[in-house]
Order: structure tokens, then sequence, then C-alpha cells
């Protein structure tokens, strides 16, 4: 990578808007001001993910009052000015009251520091003066040269070059980005992420957003060749409007932009002014962006999680037709209900089907049309050979199954071999996904770990088992939203 000089005597104008983000995610050194001893927040906690996680280059604390000492075994440097120049320092993380911030930003691109990240908060979001404070920042960086993260924000976690803003984190690279408003959304989203089994290539959080805002992050992941799933949580647009929907329209078209928006309603709307200073806007309007540009608008955290790992594993269904397997008529009742409710369709399977899966299920206590229900000879065999005749039934593009602890309980079936098993079922260019069902008011303290290796297992096997049928009809019919949206714009 490129000092500041060297970009400046590149062909590329050296302006604001041209410095790489390669700078901010693989920075070669990294300035952290305001970090304090006998504290696990601010900027020593940034000084504990370095430790732990061992960053390639060199930290340095800056801190007058600690000026020789260490903190978490870094040493302490009284000022920004006295630091080396090489490698060059990339990255600032500005922990200090936020009246002092104005002159740290000054003193960063002094040095040639390229981004700030800061961490303080206490401006827009507590009305006119702390407005007034971030424009004294903005004013200051245009002059020296530095992009601005936040404030207000926890920074930015890429494990590829070890960096997190949490602790006890696997440095394992993904391929979902997570661009988000709050840093306590970023925050447990990286501790989800961790107990689903995915994982990231980039998270940023961004907070007010005064200068770095949705739409440049969003632009960057949009080619980044290691993000494959982008999701957003989002309260406010800080910019125009209309770019940041035409910049989703270019997209989804090769990627599935998934949005979770905060401050839906006239409380949520107060509590985004609150929180970073802006204002919401109309979830109407919202809908009608994400149905125009392709972008799946979800409701809530849970949502989130589970529309991921829906875009990570699943193909998009060819339609909205689904077969449903369960062991009683009460369940098939319900989640027929169920996916019927969140827009899927429960046809009739052909005669044909019918007919060969009555050659060793016999119709007495049992439905063999749709749902299929099928009683005391529901085992494990039988499901088995269902699904590979639902396989080759031509209108269906989801089968949906719910799962019998009893056939693990038993000590006769490893859950892995089941998983696998179920798996197999479909043929390799199948158009089909398996989508399972089991939802956690059913586990016992017996079952637990059964539970959590089927989990597993089924993920290994690139089928989810999600919550509810309606977390599962959900998610499947705006992954078909998606691909219709995309067929309409003739991308597939």
């Amino acid at each position: 990578m490129r000092s500041r000089e060297e970009i400046r005597k590149s062909n590329i104008p050296f302006q604001r808007e041209n410095i790489p983000f390669e700078y901010l995610f693989n920075p070669r050194a990294v300035v952290v001001v305001g970090a304090s001893k006998g504290k696990d927040w601010g900027g020593a906690h940034y000084l504990e993910t370095f430790k732990e996680y061992k960053f390639p280059g060199p930290v340095y604390p800056v801190n007058p009052k600690y000026e020789g000492e260490e903190i978490h075994g870094f040493k302490v440097r009284g000022s920004i000015s006295s630091l080396p120049d090489d490698p060059s320092i990339d990255v600032g993380i500005v922990a200090v009251p936020a009246k002092f911030t104005p002159q740290i930003i000054e003193e960063l691109g002094q040095k040639g520091v390229l981004f700030a990240h800061i961490f303080s908060s206490g401006f827009s979001e507590l009305g006119e003066e702390g407005k007034q404070l971030e424009l004294k920042l903005l004013e200051k960086a245009e002059k020296n040269y530095i992009r601005i993260l936040g404030p207000n924000c926890m920074g930015i976690s890429n494990p590829k070059t070890r960096i997190y803003f949490a602790h006890k984190l696997p440095l394992v690279s993904g391929s979902v980005a997570f661009i988000s408003q709050s840093g306590g959304n970023a925050y447990r989203h990286l501790y989800a992420a961790r107990i689903k089994d995915y994982h990231f290539s980039k998270i940023i959080s961004l907070g007010n957003q005064i200068d770095l805002d949705i739409i440049d992050f969003l632009r960057y992941l949009q080619s980044d060749p290691e993000t494959k799933v982008i999701s957003i949580y989002i309260e406010d647009i800080k910019r125009n409007g209309n770019e940041f929907v035409q910049l989703l329209k270019e997209t989804t078209k090769d990627k599935p932009v998934i949005i979770w928006k905060g401050g839906k309603l006239e409380a949520g709307n107060s509590a985004v002014k609150s929180h970073t200073g802006g204002l919401a806007g109309n979830i109407d309007i919202w809908k009608s962006m994400t149905y125009q540009t392709g972008a799946i608008l979800i409701n809530n955290f849970e949502e989130l999680i589970e529309m991921i790992q829906t875009c990570l594993f699943y193909k998009i269904p060819e339609n909205l037709d689904t077969a449903i397997i369960t062991g009683g008529g009460g369940p098939a009742v319900e989640l027929t209900d169920e996916c019927e409710a969140f827009g899927l369709k429960v046809p009739r399977l052909t005669k044909k089907a019918q007919k060969m899966i009555n050659e060793f299920i016999p119709q007495v206590n049992s439905n063999l049309s749709n749902p299929l229900e099928f009683g005391a000879h529901g085992t494990y065999e039988n499901i088995v050979k269902v699904m590979k005749i639902l396989d080759k039934e031509p209108q269906i593009s989801t089968i949906l199954m719910t799962n019998n602890l009893e056939w693990y309980t038993s000590g006769n079936l490893k859950i892995e071999e089941a998983s696998k098993s179920f798996a197999e079922t479909l043929s390799p260019d199948s158009n089909k996904n398996i989508v399972n069902i089991y939802n956690p008011i059913w586990v016992r303290k017996e079952t637990l770990d059964i539970v959590n290796e089927l989990i597993s297992k089924m993920r290994d096997n690139g089928i989810i088992v999600y919550d509810s049928a309606q977390a599962a009809a959900k998610s499947i019919y705006r992954l078909w939203s998606y691909g219709n949206y995309l067929k309409n714009q003739g991308l597939i």
C-alpha cells in the first residue's frame, strides 16, 4: 500500500474522496488517542482487542498523562506529533471527550493519518451544540485531508487483518458484510453469527455519519470480492436518497442486500433522533424503495440472521410451491396456515407422486396429497423415500420438514448420517431447497445437546433449521421475491 505522499504522486488526484478504503480495513499502523489505565472501555478496550487478536502492525497509545508507561503491553506516547513516520499510520482511533476531538483530528491530519474513527459520543445526538461540534470536526477533516468514521461508533472489524471491536471471536473470514448505524447491533451481530456459524468479510459501525456514510461503504462492498451478502441496519440517510436508490439497484444485480430499517413508527423515529441525531423517514417509502431496487427489507434482528443464512445456503426458488412433511394432522394444518400466511403455496402433489408414496405408506391415518402427514408411518426411512419422490415433482421448489427427535434419541440413527441422507435425496442438478423446522419451545434439558447437534449437522449439509414455519416462510418468500426482481430485470 502507498503512503499519503505516494498517493499524491500517483495519477489519482489527492482528494479525501479518493483515499482507498484498503487503508481503513488493512492499516499498516494504528494510533489510539485517549487510552487510560484501569479502564476496560474507550481507548483501552481497543488496545485490548489489538493485543488479543495479535494485530501485526504497530499500535501507538497516546496520552500525555501516561507517557512512557504501558497499557495492555503497548508503550504510551505523549503526543501524536512524536509518533514514528514509518510505517505510515493509516488509522487513528479517537476516544477523548467530544470537545477535544476537533484538535485531535487536526493533529492526526498533520501527521498524515488517513482515517479517524471517532469512538467518542456527545455530538448531534445531544442537540444543537453537538451539531456545531460536528461541523468543526468536518472542517478540520477537510482542511487536513482525513476521513472520519463516526462519531459515536464502534468502528470496523475485519477478521482477515486481525481487527475486531469485540472479544473472543474466531479469526475466520467469511462472505457476509454488515453496515450498522448502531454499535450495539454490530456488537451483538458478531456473537449471533458465531452461534449460527457464518462469518464476516467486514463489519462497519457508522454512528452519526458526518463524513463517511452508508453510501460510501455500500459502494465499497459492491465491488469487494470477499463479500457475497450485504446486510445493513439503517436509521436514516444523511445524503441524497436518490443516490442511495441508484446504488442499491446497481448492487442487487450481483449481491443480495438485506436492510433492517430502524425507527419505523413514531416512538422508534424519536429513538433514532436521540441515538444518532437523524430522522428516520416513513416506512412506506422504504417499502417502496426496496421493491424498486430488489433490496430485501426485514423487520428485526432475528429476521436479519434468518435472511442472511437463507441467502448464504439456498438457491433462489423458481416458484412459491412448497411440500410440507410432518408427523400429525394438527401440526400439518398449522404449518400450512403459516406458510400460506407469509406468501408460500401448498399445492396438491401429482397423482403419480401420491401413488408412489402410497406404495409404502397407507392412506389410513395419513395424508398423501400435501401437506404430507404420516402419523406412525413417518419413520426416518419413509421420509427419505418421500423426499426422493418430491425431488421429481416439477411444481415444487421448497421441501419443508419437521424433525422427530425420537429418530435420534433411540440410539439407532446418528444425526450426521441422517442430515447427509436428507441432503442427498436431492439430485445434483435439483432446483429445490430443503427447509427444516424445529421450534425451541420443544427443547428439553435432556435433548438440548441433540438439538444443537442437529442444527449444526443440518447446516453442514446445506439445510437450515428455522425456529418456526413463519420464519422459514418469510425467508423463502423474500428470497423468491429477490429472484423475481432479478428475473423482471432480465438478470437471470
